[in-house]
């Protein structure tokens, strides 16, 4: 894939700042990302895309129109390495799209038993010679910092860790989290990992974006074996030993796409503007964008009415629309085709999709390459006694007149074993295609 090409439809061209130069990204990528399932069966979760455009990318331009150069991939297994490899390559595509020629290539982990975040972290600082500040993040999130203030306070205060934390909302559910109980300074004196509702000392949690000081290179060394994970095992080594860790409130829009349902929201928070760093080319109508290759098809339709765009809608390019299509707050991505009669609704279409007559989506993720069959109905607000948005996988063929609610994901047949292996999904059934399931 190039991913200069991937980029073109979703992102503008920002000048960087001339001065600055924050210190070195390593990205630690290893995850499995089984809770993103069927999503993430034939590809790392960092590269599930939210509008046509990978996570870990989003989150790359992020920091480099900021000044950051030097990107370190921290991934771990044969296939996150070679997919992630595969799609940035050496960098000169995505530093290009951005108009940045002063860059570094990127560099990727090697093949080495990785035991977990920390101990890649650990692994990548030795191998590529960093004995500076270091920022590390995680691939799967979507962050909009200021990365300037950010450095400045953590050398103000020179710990050895800086943690950005963002403070959720009183209706938002932090029991998923780790949690930080803090000084009045904001000095952290631990993480309270997914505390019961009521029990947590505070509505800060970690948003897993750091900067490291040198120093943590001597910290990982004495560890050993004993560092793994970074919020697991580092942190609390680090706040228990008496190191200094202080927290960086952020103020900026934050999200940790684990869940199909937290995809589909960051979605909608594209679409709707909350995303700061994330702009669509090829507006349309206000809020509403059209790849000119889709409009030279549609634009007759949509002038007459025949095609309906209500909200904050994106169409890609080279997609087929016909007559009686309403779109509303969502995104489709390119190479679709979309037949009559059909409704989609707060839902988000990834690429190379075929929606046939007369189907209805609302509040549904629909994975790229898949077939909804004519009269199907995936709707997120239908009573089946789970929680959840209906998810269809890649390459998924959905029988006609199936009916898909809130909670069920759909695959291929074949990925059956490996989806149930996890322990983490019960099977709701399956027919000669497909299997159905859903969250524990």
């Amino acid at each position: 894939m190039d991913e200069a090409r991937d980029l073109s439809d979703s992102l503008n061209i920002y000048e960087v700042p001339p001065a600055f130069m924050p210190p070195p990204v390593i990205a630690t990528v290893g995850g499995g990302g089984t809770r993103l399932y069927p999503l993430t069966l034939c590809q790392p979760k960092p590269l599930v895309e939210v509008c046509d455009t990978a996570i870990i990318a989003v989150l790359f331009r992020v920091l480099a129109i900021q000044g950051c150069r030097r990107f370190i991939l921290g991934s771990k297994g044969f296939e996150n390495t070679l997919a992630l490899s595969n799609y940035f390559k050496a960098g000169e595509g995505f530093f290009k799209r951005l108009g940045i020629d002063d860059h570094e290539e990127f560099s990727y982990q090697p093949q080495y038993e990785d035991h977990g975040s920390a101990d890649s972290l650990r692994y990548c600082m030795r191998y590529f010679s960093i004995d500076e500040d270091v920022l590390v993040v995680s691939g799967d999130n979507l962050i909009d910092i200021d990365l300037e203030d950010f450095i400045a306070y953590h050398r103000r205060r020179n710990p050895i860790l800086t943690v950005a934390l963002k403070e959720l909302p009183s209706e938002e559910s932090v029991s998923q989290y780790g949690v930080a109980e803090l000084e009045s300074d904001m000095r952290i004196r631990r993480f309270i990992e997914k505390p019961k509702a009521g029990t947590e000392p505070s509505r800060m949690i970690n948003t897993a974006f750091y900067i490291f000081s040198p120093e943590i290179r001597e910290v990982l060394a004495e560890m050993g074996d004993k560092s793994r994970d970074i919020g697991g095992d580092l942190i609390p080594y680090l706040t228990e030993n008496g190191y200094d860790v202080y927290g960086y409130p952020l103020r900026g829009y934050w999200i940790d796409i684990g869940t199909p349902e937290r995809l589909l929201q960051a979605t909608m928070n594209v679409l709707s503007g909350n995303v700061r760093h994330f702009t669509f080319r090829h507006p349309y109508r206000e809020n509403q964008w059209i790849h000119p290759s889709t409009l030279r098809r549609i634009g007759r339709m949509l002038e007459r009415g025949d095609i309906e765009l209500r909200g904050s809608v994106f169409i890609g390019r080279d997609c087929r629309i016909e007559p009686g299509v309403v779109i509303e707050n969502s995104h489709v991505g390119h190479t679709c085709m979309i037949e009559r009669d059909v409704e989609i609704r707060n839902s988000a279409v990834m690429s190379f999709s075929n929606i046939m007559h007369g189907v209805r989506l609302n509040r549904a993720v629909v994975g790229r390459y898949s077939t909804i069959e004519a009269h199907s109905v995936l709707d997120a607000d239908q009573s089946n006694g789970r929680k959840g948005i209906p998810v269809i996988g890649d390459n998924v063929r959905l029988q006609k007149e199936s009916v898909v609610g809130p909670g069920t994901r759909v695959a291929p047949l074949r990925y059956s074993h490996m989806i149930l292996a996890t322990g983490k999904f019960l099977e709701l059934g399956s027919d000669e295609r497909n299997i159905y399931f859903t969250s524990r």
